[in-house]
């Protein structure tokens, strides 16, 4: 298997190459160690496709169609995340999916709860004609085009919008409801979850704590980590299956809409969380490094015809690519020739060609765009550095 950097040996575990992984590999495992996942998740689907096509032919209830579309492709993007393992989308998946369920149970309670929610359509048709910083990219007749179709949007959602701020306040430009998502999720009796809503939503607002499951504290050091958060998969996984089987059951007794049967998948897949969780756990341990990641170095190599070139270094991956000199570097350059002449260097004969080189410490450099990675053994021969700071040589 390949990436960007090149060849990588993925018989060592990420944890022993400085935590560097990929979504392929996590993947990978995740097929291994979770075989009959994927079966449980395909009979579950099936079901939920027969309650799919029950739902909008038998919703009467306008609002809670729209909430129900809502409800079904956050879903379906859910357990996508779970099969990659991707936790941070798993979360705000999740999250969403209680929002929807306290929603549909407001329009569905209430006839001017679900008047309000269909008319709060005119502000989001508001939004979308002033979205205008697109029409800059845009040249010609598209352009005239685009302009023509925004100004239209604004203009046709204006009387409505008015409407319904004079019906329902000023506040109404905000939020559909009269109440909160706290006040309506203790109404209908979901306040018991509202907590870990309100955690899942860290991943949503920035919050310094969604970052879980890409942060931790290593050998005092922050390592932060880009990719998928496993540990949020395992979390969302548990409170996003559980907020949908509470809108099934929902669906059941608001409508009279059988879905025992797909209840009973969802309970076959919050009995499998342990399986998911203990996987996700042995993937997650492997992933993290056991030490923090060395950073990117400048490399300063001296050819044998005298020329002098930078690279940036990524210990990480062991790779190397062309760099832009860094600004004011000629006495760093000149230093480094007289200590290669002063035969303090004891040169291999192997060479072959390759450059002296010295990691300059303090320094950034930056990589040209465009060059091409290459392994780090072509440009660093392993005896080829300095025993001593060369810059601190008379």
């Amino acid at each position: 298997m390949t990436n960007k950097f090149g060849a990588v040996d993925f018989s060592v575990p990420p944890s022993q190459r400085h935590g560097v992984g990929f979504n392929s590999e996590i993947r990978a495992n995740m097929e291994a160690m979770l075989p009959e996942f994927p079966h449980i998740l395909s009979a579950t689907i099936e079901e939920i496709q027969l309650t799919i096509r029950q739902f909008f032919t038998e919703t009467t209830n306008k609002s809670a169609a729209i909430i129900g579309n809502h409800a079904f492709n956050d879903l379906d993007s859910f357990i996508d995340c779970l099969l990659s393992g991707d936790g941070r989308s798993a979360a705000r998946a999740s999250r969403s999916l209680y929002e929807h369920l306290i929603n549909y149970c407001e329009v569905m309670s209430s006839s001017v709860a679900a008047e309000r929610y269909l008319e709060h359509a005119a502000v989001t048709a508001d939004l979308l004609g002033n979205l205008t910083h697109g029409l800059h990219y845009l040249r010609g007749t598209q352009h005239k085009q685009e302009r023509t179709r925004l100004a239209k949007l604004r203009r046709d959602s204006l009387p409505q919008l008015k409407n319904a701020v004079t019906r329902f306040g000023a506040r109404f430009r905000r939020d559909w409801s009269s109440r909160n998502l706290h006040d309506r999720a203790v109404a209908h009796g979901y306040s018991n979850h509202y907590d870990t809503y309100r955690l899942l939503s860290q991943v949503t607002h920035g919050s310094c704590g969604g970052v879980l499951g890409s942060r931790a504290d290593i050998a005092g050091k922050t390592v932060h980590r880009t990719g998928f958060s496993l540990e949020l998969a395992v979390l969302s996984y548990l409170e996003g299956f559980t907020f949908f089987r509470a809108f099934a059951v929902e669906i059941n007794s608001r409508q009279s809409i059988d879905t025992q049967r797909l209840v009973e998948w969802v309970d076959v897949l919050l009995t499998y969380w342990p399986r998911y969780r203990q996987a996700l756990m042995e993937i997650d341990a492997n992933t993290w490094p056991t030490s923090p990641p060395p950073s990117p170095v400048a490399i300063l190599a001296l050819y044998p015809n005298g020329r002098v070139r930078w690279f940036f270094w990524e210990p990480a991956l062991s790779r190397m690519k062309p760099a832009h000199p860094p600004a004011d570097c000629e006495w760093i350059e000149e230093e480094f020739r007289k200590y290669a002449e002063s035969g303090e260097i004891e040169v291999p004969a192997n060479m072959e060609g390759r450059p002296l080189t010295t990691d300059v410490m303090g320094v950034q450099v930056t990589p040209k765009r465009g060059a091409s990675w290459f392994t780090a053994s072509a440009i660093l021969p392993p005896d080829a550095k300095p025993s001593v700071s060369w810059l601190n040589s008379a």
